[in-house]
C-alpha cells in the first residue's frame, strides 16, 4: 500500500506541473494572440470601401473607320459610351468638356493622363505600351474637375481622333491592337484591331496565266481586307475554280470546290456596294442569293460586261492588264459540263500581293 500511495502522488504531481506548464505558455503567448487579433481587425479597418463601384448598364465601345489603313492615312479611333438601359445613367467623369467643343467626349477620356493613361497600344507580338497625348498636340484639352454626364435611355455619345496625333510608331506596317480601360477600369476594357501596310495588287496564278488586279481599298475596305486576309493565311492555294461560264463569270474560292463552302470560322462580311460596273476583269465577291451580306471567301471575276449584276455584288478589284484579259479569254475556252464545272481542273496556284509601282499609284489612289 505503502508503493501504491507513493506511485499515485507521484502521477498527481506530474499531471499538476504539465498543467502549470501548459498554463504558463498560453499566458505567455497569449500577448502576441492579441496583437496579431488587433493587426488583423486595424487591416481590416483600414481598406477603404471601393469609390469606384462598377456602373451598371453602361457599355464602353472602341472601333477604327475601317480595319486596313496605308501607312499615309490617317488613323481614325472611335470611342463612345453607351447606355444599353431603359432609365437615365448618371456618369460621373474626371474631364469637363472644353469650351465650346458640341457635344462630345474629350479625348482625355479616351486617354487619361500621363499619370493615369487608359489607352494602350499593342504590334504584333510586341508588349502592350501606354499611349500618352503629347504636350504640343493642338487638339483643345478638357479641364481635370469632376463632371456628371447624364446619358438618356438608349443613348450614346463619344468622340472621334486620329491615331497618329499621339502614336508615332503607328506608321510601322503590320497589325495593331488597341485597349481602352474606360472611367479607369470602372467598365471592361474595350479593344480593336487593324492593320496598317502599303496598298498592293493581287496577282491570281492560275493554270492559264496570271490575273493581276487592283484592289479598292477606300470602295470596300472591309471586304478587301477578308479577301486579303485570306490571301495571306494561304486560304486560296490550290482553290478551283468550280464554275465557268462564258461571257459571263468564273467563280472560284470554294474549300468544299462544289459552291456550298465559305470561311473556316463562318464568319460573314456585310456588302460595301458601290458605283463600279461589273466588266471584263472585275473581281467581286460571291454570296448567298438573295443575301448580299453573305460574303465569305468566295469571289468570281467577270467574263463580259454584266450590267444586271451593277450595284448587287461587292466589287472589290479590277483587272485590266494585257496579260490578264488574256488569262481570262483562255479560261473562258476550257470546256464545262452543263452545269459549268470544267471538264478538267482549272486551278489558282496562288495568289500574291505585289507592291505597286509609283507610276501606279496615283492612277489607283481614288480607287
Amino acid at each position: 500500500m505503502g508503493a501504491e500511495a507513493d506511485r499515485l502522488r507521484l502521477t498527481t504531481a506530474f499531471s499538476a506541473s504539465c498543467v502549470a506548464q501548459s498554463r504558463a505558455s498560453f499566458h505567455s503567448r497569449r500577448p502576441v494572440f492579441g496583437v496579431l487579433m488587433v493587426l488583423f481587425a486595424s487591416a481590416a479597418l483600414a481598406q477603404p470601401a471601393d469609390p469606384t463601384p462598377p456602373i451598371d448598364g453602361l457599355q464602353a465601345e472602341l472601333a477604327t473607320a475601317r480595319p486596313l489603313y496605308d501607312p499615309a492615312m490617317p488613323i481614325l479611333v472611335r470611342y463612345s459610351l453607351r447606355n444599353v438601359t431603359d432609365h437615365t445613367i448618371e456618369v460621373p467623369l474626371d474631364y469637363s468638356f472644353a469650351g465650346d467643343s458640341g457635344i462630345g467626349l474629350p479625348i482625355e477620356i479616351a486617354l487619361g493622363d500621363a499619370d493615369n493613361p487608359l489607352l494602350s497600344l499593342k504590334h504584333e507580338d510586341g508588349p502592350p505600351t501606354p499611349v500618352i497625348r503629347p504636350a504640343e498636340s493642338s487638339a483643345a484639352v478638357a479641364t481635370k474637375s469632376p463632371t456628371v454626364l447624364r446619358l438618356a435611355p438608349h443613348g450614346a455619345v463619344g468622340g472621334e481622333f486620329d491615331l497618329r496625333d499621339v502614336a508615332k510608331s503607328i506608321r510601322y506596317p503590320g497589325l495593331y491592337r488597341i485597349e481602352w480601360k474606360p472611367l479607369s477600369g470602372r467598365l471592361p476594357p474595350a479593344a480593336v484591331e487593324f492593320r496598317v501596310e502599303p496598298r498592293k495588287q493581287a496577282a491570281i496564278v492560275t493554270d492559264y496565266g496570271v490575273i493581276t488586279c487592283n484592289l479598292m481599298y477606300d470602295a470596300a475596305p472591309r471586304n478587301v481586307e477578308n479577301f486579303l486576309e485570306l490571301v495571306r493565311d494561304g486560304f486560296y492555294k490550290n482553290r478551283a475554280f468550280h464554275r465557268i461560264i462564258p461571257g459571263f463569270i468564273a467563280q472560284g474560292g470554294c474549300p468544299k470546290g462544289d459552291g456550298t463552302g465559305a470561311r473556316p470560322d463562318g464568319r460573314m462580311i456585310p456588302a460595301e456596294l458601290h458605283n463600279a460596273p461589273i466588266d471584263v476583269g472585275t473581281l467581286a465577291m460571291a454570296h448567298k442569293k438573295g443575301a448580299p451580306d453573305s460574303a465569305s471567301c468566295q469571289f468570281f471575276v467577270a467574263l463580259a460586261r454584266l450590267p444586271d449584276l451593277d450595284g448587287k455584288y461587292t466589287v472589290i478589284g479590277q483587272a485590266t492588264d494585257p496579260e490578264s484579259i488574256r488569262t481570262l479569254q483562255a479560261i473562258a475556252a476550257v470546256p464545262t459540263d452543263k452545269n459549268g464545272k470544267p471538264i478538267h481542273g482549272v486551278l489558282v496556284r496562288s495568289i500574291n500581293l505585289l507592291e505597286i509601282l509609283p507610276e501606279k499609284k496615283a492612277a489607283t489612289a481614288g480607287k
